[in-house]
């Protein structure tokens, strides 16, 4: 499980919108009792992929058993959340400060934004013109005052407000002036939106079919290659029948990916049950099986491709390739 999470850490720093490598990094980290970095996981894969049915099982799953550890916060708050719950401090006395404590009375004082009636003719240029903006401690003060304002600003100091806390916003009325940027921005866009949908409706269907790539040197370059195909099954299809089952220990020298794994798999029983010789099928499935991390890729089945296996296996048996190999293969992948 170390190894696998250690892959998928590489395989989403290579691809961040990699949805597969979060789900099979919960996966592995759930099992090692990574239980929080395992949510996050399957969260972010909710993100890439809203309603992707694993990453709720699991989120459910890991939610239940966060609950009756005791583990609330985890379940019900989120990271930003978290960070900000005030927890009590048990430090011994000779810890503690030796300051006395003050009592603070905390008192709402209303609005902190107040707004500034401007006549309808004054322009944005001459209210800055005639009013400066006074920045000092972080504070925006706008044009003269009201009595009732400046009675306020008697009762709290200037000194005394937080930055950027007391805001007096001018409502111009006139903001004829600003108005043409605006639209001038939401053209440029508009405009922009509708030229990139006007090119690609003119895109030829020549230009838009994939080129079948050649056969590929190493694993690296098969998994970019079915990335590139997976729109277009027929060619995946094609693609993988150009592969010898003798270069699959040369092609997967390293080790065998889940993903690549079970786009295999499907690509055996959507087209090679029907197209192929059984036989065929049976040495494809063996040749898999002698390759490295065969058996961590079959553990992260999930139950609708482990179905897909059984369905190979039962039109191996009935094709009369029945023997005790079969059987023996059978077993390995989970039959």
């Amino acid at each position: 499980y170390e190894e696998a999470e250690k892959d998928c850490t590489q395989a989403i720093l290579l691809d961040g919108s990699y949805s597969k490598a979060f789900a099979r990094r919960g996966t592995a980290r759930t099992f090692l009792g990574k239980l929080n970095e395992a949510k996050q996981d399957f969260e972010t894969v909710l993100l890439l992929e809203p309603g992707n049915k694993q990453a709720v099982t699991e989120l459910s799953k890991i939610k239940k058993e966060l609950i009756e550890k005791g583990h609330w916060d985890d379940v019900f708050l989120d990271s930003t959340q978290r960070q900000n719950v005030v927890k009590p401090v048990d430090n011994p006395p000779h810890l503690g400060s030796t300051k006395p404590l003050k009592k603070v009375i905390i008192e709402e004082t209303g609005n902190l934004i107040q707004t500034v009636d401007v006549p309808d003719s004054t322009t944005a240029a001459a209210v800055l013109e005639s009013n400066p903006i006074n920045l000092a401690n972080g504070i925006a003060t706008t044009g003269p005052t009201t009595k009732k304002n400046s009675s306020q600003d008697d009762l709290l100091p200037t000194s005394d407000f937080p930055k950027a806390k007391l805001l007096k916003i001018e409502e111009i009325s006139d903001a004829s002036a600003l108005q043409p940027q605006v639209n001038l921005k939401q053209d440029v866009c508009q405009s922009f939106s509708e030229k990139i949908s006007i090119e690609v409706d003119k895109t030829p269907a020549q230009f838009i079919t994939t080129v079948l790539p050649p056969v590929p040197a190493n694993s690296f370059q098969l998994e970019s290659d079915f990335r590139q195909l997976k729109n277009s099954p027929d060619m995946l299809y094609q693609y993988l029948k150009q592969i010898e089952p003798s270069l699959y220990p040369k092609l997967f020298q390293k080790n065998l990916d889940p993903d690549v794994f079970n786009q295999i798999i499907k690509i055996l029983h959507d087209f090679y049950i029907e197209k192929e010789k059984p036989s065929l099928i049976f040495e494809i499935l063996q040749r898999l099986s002698e390759l490295k991390r065969f058996d961590m890729a079959v553990m992260f089945m999930s139950e609708p491709e482990k179905k897909i296996t059984h369905v190979l296996f039962n039109h191996i048996d009935k094709s009369g390739l029945k023997d005790n190999s079969v059987e023996e293969l059978k077993k390995r992948y989970g039959g």
